[in-house]
């Protein structure tokens, strides 16, 4: 059992490590910038490129210690904390915010409520390319360069993907899966909104397992959830039995989808394999979704 949780762990460690520094920030603020375009109609991947851009994928000094992702200073009418940086000149007054939700929400209104910025939402949320030489126009940034560094990021990451709010919502995939102790597998996946759907088909060679899930997403890309299915154990006495599992998944959003899964299956009835005898199967999945 040891062996297994550590070999589960290092799977865990190996796939999110493998992430560059602006995948992961990518994966784990996606969600956050389309919940903002759905409110203040800008495009999320405008949203993410500023923030990557202004905060060094979230490792700058204001987005470390001030939880600022956009680089927006005090100016007259902010009351709250501040953060001193050098920028255009030597000690810049920026805000600083208790948490990064608190920036995101702040650089949606800092967009929505200053005139110089309305004519931006003329464009939608869909031409990215319009919003980022309009930014540039209106004086979000005094980089001349500005509005390419944003296309170039977009168009690196892929980040238009966001801005397309039917794909969010739904999107069906067909996946492989690798892992322990089921080698491989066949599924399907079914996302909608903030719920995941599954059904899966998944052998060691030696017993296999059929189920069916349900999952939540409860934090940026993490989701929590359950399935049951049926394990087929063909050792000694073969035997068809219903199990009921509990399980945590990771989404990576690269240039391929890939979920990270572990979880726990609890038979209805003892399992004897190798002439050992189990109430409770652990397991790890890498699945690759294939669009």
């Amino acid at each position: 059992m040891k062996n297994i949780i550590f070999l589960l762990f290092s799977f865990y460690v190996f796939a999110t490590a493998a992430q560059t520094k602006k995948e992961a920030y990518i994966a784990k603020y996606s969600s956050i910038a389309i919940d903002e375009m759905n409110r203040y109609n800008i495009p999320a991947s405008i949203t993410l490129a500023q923030a990557i851009l202004e905060s060094g994928a979230g490792e700058s000094r204001l987005a470390t210690e001030g939880n600022n992702h956009f680089g927006i200073k005090c100016h007259d009418n902010w009351s709250g904390e501040i953060i001193i940086e050098d920028d255009d000149a030597k000690g810049e007054c920026f805000r600083k915010y208790s948490k990064s939700t608190d920036s995101y929400r702040d650089h949606s209104l800092f967009l929505t409520e200053r005139g110089r910025y309305s004519f931006l939402f003329e464009y939608g949320n869909t031409d990215y390319k319009k919003w980022a030489k309009g930014l540039k126009r209106a004086g979000y940034a005094t980089n001349p360069e500005y509005p390419t560094l944003l296309i170039n990021l977009i168009e690196k990451y892929d980040l238009g993907r966001f801005d397309n709010p039917s794909s969010q919502k739904k999107s069906l995939y067909f996946a492989h899966s690798y892992g322990l102790p089921y080698l491989t597998g066949l599924g399907t996946y079914y996302f909608k909104t903030r719920s995941m759907y599954s059904t899966e088909v998944n052998t060691s060679f030696i017993f296999s397992e059929a189920n069916i899930g349900y999952h939540y997403t409860f934090a940026n890309k993490f989701y929590g959830g359950i399935n049951s299915g049926v394990l087929f154990v063909p050792i000694d006495e073969p035997r068809i039995t219903p199990y009921l599992s509990s399980e945590l998944m990771y989404k990576i959003e690269t240039q391929r989808t890939l979920l990270v899964r572990v979880g726990i299956q609890i038979p209805f009835s003892e399992i004897h394999l190798f002439y050992e005898s189990f109430n409770a199967i652990p397991y790890f999945r890498l699945i690759y979704l294939l669009h």
